[in-house]
């Protein structure tokens, strides 16, 4: 991995200039299933109440994070010693950035981070509304088509709680004990919004980390690490890649 550290920044005025800020990426679309691992999705919310800023900042602090010394070591500490990784946005429908991509050594680190800085530099427009539930259903296939082996794990990042709580409650369990069967473990970033920034519609009275302790995660290992506001994203992400990889 380069030195020079990578953001989207730079991938964006390489991209005026008609470069790119990394090799082709070489994407596991068909082929045998190579083995790994561990594989894991990671899923940004981008409802409505996820503003360019906020967007902004996630996106850095997924971006700083592959690029974290700490977390390649800990990919190495896997057997056989590589990630597959898939990241993708969500709201009321999922949009891929980066597909599933194999992460072994300093250089496809560096790759995936210059690929990604770009992919990720136009919002995708996914719907207003916080669906969890959703999530998690498309989530069920999208293990096991390209790597097999390993862990499975879903990494959910959001800032509020299902929309339609009353109405999706029931959909939101079922969907979470539909990937836990399938040997898949759900683990959660909730972004606590605290004074004096605010969200729309609030956060539940119990506080999103408790939420997600409570209707979220799932599966052997579990856990929550939450980010208190958006500003904390960075090093709450960072941290919680490096427990989930360890």
């Amino acid at each position: 991995m380069s030195h020079r550290l990578i953001t989207r920044r730079n991938a964006l005025a390489a991209i005026a200039a008609g470069v790119t800020t990394a090799a082709p990426l070489d994407f596991a679309w068909g082929g045998g299933k190579i083995p790994v691992g561990m594989q894991l999705i990671l899923a940004a919310d981008t409802s409505a109440s996820v503003t360019k800023g906020r967007y902004d900042i996630q996106m850095d602090g997924y971006l700083k994070a592959f690029q974290d010394g700490r977390l390649l070591r800990a990919i190495r500490n896997l057997e056989p010693p590589n990630l597959a990784v898939m990241f993708l946005t969500w709201s009321e429908r999922q949009h891929v950035v980066m597909p599933w991509t194999l992460l072994h050594n300093k250089a496809s680190v560096s790759e995936f981070c210059g690929r990604f800085a770009e992919q990720s530099m136009k919002r995708p427009y996914s719907g207003l509304y916080t669906r969890i539930d959703y999530l998690m259903e498309s989530c069920i296939t999208r293990f096991d088509q390209v790597y097999a082996g390993g862990r499975r794990v879903l990494d959910v990042s959001g800032d509020g709680g299902n929309s339609y709580q009353i109405k999706s409650r029931a959909g939101l369990k079922e969907a979470r004990e539909m990937l836990v069967r399938s040997g898949v473990t759900i683990n959660g970033l909730p972004i606590l919004v605290v004074p004096p920034e605010y969200i729309s519609p609030a956060q539940p009275p119990e506080g999103l980390d408790t939420y997600y302790r409570r209707h979220v995660i799932g599966g052997p290992g579990a856990f929550v690490v939450p980010s208190r506001g958006f500003e904390e994203f960075h090093n709450a992400i960072l941290t919680k890649l490096v427990a989930e990889v360890a």
